[in-house]
């Protein structure tokens, strides 16, 4: 059975106001169209709503009976558009997001507990996954957006630039003093190389800056995270590659050293990637603003 939800309100509104002038006063429409929505309410379910007295309109006992669940539907509808409400304004709402682990430390963290203080009621919800793993769950829809590095060719996606990322090589001083590092002819063979995981986008691009400047580099250590070749760093087990951004507090406070390689690697951006068929949720579109505004 079809009926417009026009004539529900209607019904809903003469039953709470008991008179159908005052309803109609309320609705900001006229009695006869009242009474004629009423009518064709009847019509329609095939049974009484209201009865007239001398004070204006009673429910019938079906009515009666009716009333209830319209009240419960409108109370329900009421709510849904306080909701909605709420979520412009960001004081509710959800939002589903993938970063890795680097990127979460350095990228994220330093700016999520302002977000959480000045949105306490948005549910957010992360994923800690690399780069690759971000955009499969890109891809399927399961999360809204993600915190990746670039390189990555897709035109699925939509990137938003945060910051440009310089990757280069380090070794603690003890390591560069003790092993002569600036005078050797090739500290890419006589020294250890320590790299991330094949599968990493970061060491992919370190592939591929050495493959085309023609250097052999074969990786004595690797591990899947980059706070670990930091650590490794610090302690003088051999040279590594890091973003210059995320150890800048090593570099200046003298724990770690830059290598001048030529050429340098060339930069590459971070940002936030999403599909461009799923469309962004108001709580994660005012998240990304949140976050591109600190950068």
């Amino acid at each position: 059975m079809n009926i417009d939800m026009e004539l529900y309100k209607v019904f809903y509104t003469v039953a709470n106001c008991k008179n159908i002038s005052k309803a109609a006063e309320k609705l900001f429409i006229s009695q006869p169209a009242i009474s004629k929505s009423i009518k064709k309410l009847e019509e329609a379910l095939g049974i009484p709503l209201f009865v007239r007295n001398s004070r204006g309109v009673k429910l019938t006992n079906e009515g009666s009976i009716f009333f209830d669940y319209v009240e419960k539907a409108m109370t329900e509808l009421s709510l849904g558009v306080t909701i909605l409400d709420k979520i412009k304004t960001n004081e509710y709402g959800s939002l589903k997001m993938s970063v890795s682990t680097t990127l979460c430390k350095h990228l994220l963290l330093p700016h999520l507990k302002t977000y959480i203080h000045l949105n306490p009621n948005v549910k957010i919800q992360i994923f800690n996954r690399s780069t690759f793993e971000t955009l499969k769950l890109v891809d399927e829809g399961i999360i809204d957006f993600g915190l990746v590095s670039q390189p990555f060719d897709n035109q699925n996606y939509e990137f938003i630039k945060l910051m440009d990322i310089h990757d280069v090589f380090i070794a603690c001083n003890s390591y560069i003093e003790s092993h002569d590092i600036m005078n050797s002819d090739n500290f890419f063979t006589d020294h250890t190389i320590m790299l991330l995981e094949e599968d990493n986008i970061t060491r992919k691009y370190i592939n591929k800056y050495l493959i085309l400047n023609n250097i052999t580099a074969k990786p004595e250590i690797e591990t899947g995270n980059m706070d670990i070749l930091i650590e490794f760093a610090k302690l003088g087990l051999g040279i590594t590659v890091l973003i210059k951004e995320f150890i800048q507090e090593d570099l200046t406070s003298g724990n770690l050293s830059e290598l001048p390689v030529t050429p340098p690697i060339p930069p590459r951006a971070v940002g936030i990637v999403y599909h461009k068929n799923f469309p962004l949720s108001l709580a994660s579109k005012k998240f990304i603003n949140h976050l591109t505004n600190q950068y």
